[in-house]
Formats: C-alpha cells, structure tokens, sequence
C-alpha cells in the first residue's frame, strides 16, 4: 500500500526525480532565505538608535560614549554592568570575558607589523629605516624610486595601515598633484591593501571628504589633493598628530617648495615624523625630482631607496608583465631602462654626448701645453671663469679649473681670479665696461668674437658638439659638468626637438666658449680655406 505524499519507485522517471530536486533546492534555498532574514533582522536591531529616556541609562554607566555607540547593544551591555554592580556572579563573568577579548584585541592591533609576505628584497631596509625614524628620529624623509611594477604604492599602504595600527595618535596623508587623480590610485590602493589584509569591517571609507577612518579609535588616512593649496590650511585633526606624509607621483608636482608647503601644513609635532616621495624616475636629468634625489645624495637625514620589479614574485604582477619587460629589454632598451628599471636615460635631446666625467690629475695637468681661459660676466645670472686646454692633436677639450659667483660685484670676483690676471682672458664682448674695468686693475682681456662670418652663435656650440671628447672633472668643474651632462634641447609638442641652443643656465659652458675663442675662429678660417679650395 503507497504512503500519501510518496511516490513509488518504479514511476520516478529521471524528468520526475529531476522535478523532486528542483522543488528541494527551492525549499531549501526558502529557508536559507529565512534564517539569512532573520540574522539581519538581529544585526538591525541591536544596531537600532534609542530613545532619550535609553540613552540617559546608558549615558549614566559611560558618559564617554558617543551617540554613535549608543544602540540596543549598548542597553544590553549598561543592564549587565548593573547586574553585575548588584552581585551578579555570571554577568561579571560574562562582562569580564568580554573585557579580556577587546584587551588582547587592541594588543594585537599595538604589536602588527605589516606582513613579511608584503615586502620584496628591495623594502627590506627601507622598512628598518622608516622604524628608525619613527623610534629615534634618525630620517626624516625618504625618497622611493623604482621603475613600474616595483610595488612601491603597495608597500608604503601597507606602512600606512602599520602606522595606525601601531600608534593610537597617529593619522596618515597621501597626496596627488590633482585630486581628481586620488580616487583612481591611492585612495584604491590603500582599500585593496585593507581588503587583501581581511580588515574592511574595522575601516570607515568616504569619498567626501575623501578618507579613510579606523573605527575603533576614529584615527584618519587622509587623501588630498595639491591643486587647491589654500584649502590645505585648513585641515584640522581633532586629536593625535600626522605620523606619515605621502607624496605618491611626486615628479608630477609643481616642484619641491610645493611639497614644502604641505608638509610645513601636516607635520608639525615634536613626535617623529616621515615625509616620503615616491615616484618613477622621468627620463630627463633635468626633472626636479631628479636633480632632488642627487642633492639629497650627503643628507644624513634623508633615506634614498631604489626597488626592481624582477625582484617582485611573478604571481603578483603575471607572467604577461615579465614578458612585455623582457620584449622591451630585448628590442628597446632605453625605453626598458627608463620604464621597467627606473633609470634616468635622457630624453634624447642631450646637447653634448661626448663628454667624459673624470678625475684630471695635477700631473696631467703638468703635460698640457697652452691653457686657455675665458669670463662671462653676470649678477643675476651667474659670473663665471674657465681655464682649459684643448689637445689639438686628438681634438679633445680638457676643462680643469671653474669660478662662479651670483649676485657678485665685478670688483670681487676680479680678486678671485687675480692669480690670472697676466693670461689672456677672453670675455663676453657684449660687456665693454666691465671689459673696460678689468683693464684698469691690471688684466689681459679682450672681447670675444660672437660671430664668424656668417655662422651665427650655434657655431661655437656646434663646434663643442663636434670635439672627440669634452673631458671635465666634477670636483674642479661642479657647475660645468652640471651644464654639460644637463642641458637639453627643448621638448616641442609634437615629440620633436627645438634646434636652438639654450639661452639660460649656460654661463659656465659660454666661459668656455669664450676660452676657445681664439681655437675655433683657427678652425673657421681653415674650413673656409678648404671651402675656396
């Protein structure tokens, strides 16, 4: 005899029992449903606001509490506190579990340290040199360079999320150039850093004003903007103090005294603090960041680092990024170099690509026959003198010894070069009083002569361009080296590069066009020799 409901087994065709499954997924997904409802139900409602006449019970037990923490829970909690008051044994037992839960809680957060599975070869010592500034104040700054793929975004989110976790004062600001760019880049990175660490429900994210807050003690990761820099004046942390400023894609900025200016906003406490610039080094020796990073070079209290994305485990960056590199690397290796290993190649408008950068010896020096000096008179631009000598055999300019001033009178810098003043010095001819003046204290100067013909002030730079070698000694010739390893043509819009020879920041290299004056007006005479020939 069939039981009511049941349906025998020789009629459950395999239509029949797929029928069977379907309507037992439906009523199982119905109580899933069900038992999901009602834990929500449960979240609300512990979580639901109370009334005035509530919040005075509570208030009356914690009166540092803030609104937002006063719920049911909090009701719940005030009734077991004034249980446990009036002898209670299991709710102090309950409360006291509690307590020591949220101890060992806020412990943990104290002792985080980021993740080692965080951190490549290269951020080693650049995370000891970052608790080295928080704990003695030994840096104060770091510069984080690297080409892409190098994870130098992930690593300093990871720092700031360290930074909050470790220190309950502390507070954290990135910065862009514009803030348009925060959302798309920090602002996401430092989400993924959270999400990827398992803690999103410990953080509050906002877009406006854009931030990040940790619930637990209300401390900020700021994202701001440096396009508006009077709005900066205005940001006001309700406790604590700025621990760690970011400037991610700093090479993007205005220049340094911008970045100046926010730190001189955000880091103002006697607390150790770190600034950080992190960028890719642009092609150009002449960027700022560039030049910034050489400067730094003898600051004891700047840390310099560098990170390579070959040292990055495959599996986070995939394998298709390695082989585009390797493409790269194999068919254009400027492009590699700048992009994938960070290094400063040049935009390829260098004007001079012949110079060499060495120590020239005393007793090199000794065997040089005929010296050579030149001046290019300035105030606001710089006066400067060189002494060289050009070896006419080999066709290679030798500079061994500079002076330059700024914003230096005429008559002083006269007696810095005085040991000289029975050689012939060839000046700028487009200063007769000054050359009028260096004749009455007694030097041997003639004007020099700017134009050959009809070879116009190019010549001069062109014939430099066209020596075998330009050798120069950094230590005897700083500004020199500076202007002949530096200067560029112009960028024009269109990728293609200006023809004309710069007209500022080249003072030292005009005194020594001015020196070999007399070098290449030989070498002009001979070519129009040849020419008539």
């Amino acid at each position: 005899m069939a039981t009511s409901g049941l349906i025998p087994q020789s009629m459950r065709t395999k239509e029949v029992q797929r029928q069977i499954a379907r309507m037992g997924g439906i009523a199982s997904g119905k109580a899933r449903a069900k038992k999901r409802d009602t834990a929500q139900l449960v979240n609300m409602m512990l979580n639901s606001s109370l009334d005035d006449k509530a919040k005075a019970k509570v208030k009356a037990i914690a009166k540092e509490l803030s609104d937002e923490d006063l719920d049911v829970n909090a009701l719940m909690i005030a009734g077991q506190v004034k249980s446990a008051i009036n002898g209670n044994v299991k709710a102090f037992e309950c409360l006291q579990g509690y307590n020591t839960k949220a101890t060992k809680e806020e412990a943990q957060g104290t002792n985080y340290t980021m993740p080692i599975t965080d951190i490549t070869s290269d951020f080693v010592e650049v995370y000891r040199a970052v608790h080295e500034a928080f704990d003695t104040g030994k840096y104060r700054e770091i510069i984080s360079k690297g080409g892409r793929g190098s994870i130098k975004s992930n690593f300093w989110s990871g720092i700031a999320e360290e930074t909050i976790l470790q220190d309950p004062n502390a507070h954290v600001v990135f910065t862009r150039r514009y803030k348009v760019d925060l959302r798309g880049s920090v602002y996401n990175q430092f989400q993924k850093t959270i999400i990827r660490h398992g803690r999103v429900d410990d953080w509050e994210f906002t877009t406006s004003p854009m931030m990040a807050k940790y619930k637990k003690t209300g401390q900020c990761v700021i994202f701001v903007g440096c396009d508006k820099p009077i709005s900066l004046k205005s940001y006001n942390l309700a406790f604590g103090y700025v621990k760690l400023l970011l400037h991610e894609e700093c090479d993007e900025m205005a220049g340094v005294e911008q970045m100046d200016n926010v730190e001189d906003t955000f880091l103002r406490s006697d607390t150790p603090a770190l600034n950080v610039k992190i960028f890719n080094p642009p092609k150009s020796a002449n960027n700022f960041m560039n030049k910034y990073v050489t400067e730094c070079a003898s600051k004891i209290t700047t840390f310099i680092c560098h990170s390579f994305y070959y040292n990055v485990p495959v599996k986070w960056l995939g394998q298709r990024f390695f082989d585009r590199a390797e493409w790269f690397k194999k068919n254009k290796p400027k492009y590699y170099a700048n992009n994938y290993l960070g290094e400063v190649v040049g935009t390829g408008g260098a004007i001079f690509e012949n110079v060499e950068m060495r120590e020239i010896t005393d007793a090199e020096i000794s065997t040089f026959g005929t010296l050579h000096y030149g001046l290019d008179f300035g105030y606001e631009h710089p006066q400067t003198f060189v002494k060289c000598h050009y070896d006419y055999e080999n066709d290679i300019v030798y500079a061994i010894e500079e002076f330059w001033s700024k914003r230096c009178k005429n008559s002083t810098f006269a007696r810095k070069i005085n040991k000289y003043k029975s050689h012939e010095i060839i000046c700028d001819s487009a200063r007769p009083d000054n050359i009028a003046d260096m004749e009455d204290w007694g030097f041997n100067v003639i004007g020099a002569t700017k134009r050959w013909q009809n070879k116009g002030r190019s010549y001069s730079w062109e014939w430099l361009q066209q020596c075998n070698k330009i050798v120069v000694d950094p230590a005897r010739c700083p500004h020199l080296t500076k202007e002949l390893t530096e200067l560029e043509f112009e960028q024009l819009r269109d990728g293609t590069f200006s023809s004309e020879y710069p007209k500022l920041g080249e003072d030292t290299i005009m005194a020594l066009i001015y020196s070999l004056n007399r070098v290449i007006i030989e070498y002009t005479r001979s070519e129009d020799y040849e020419s008539e020939e």
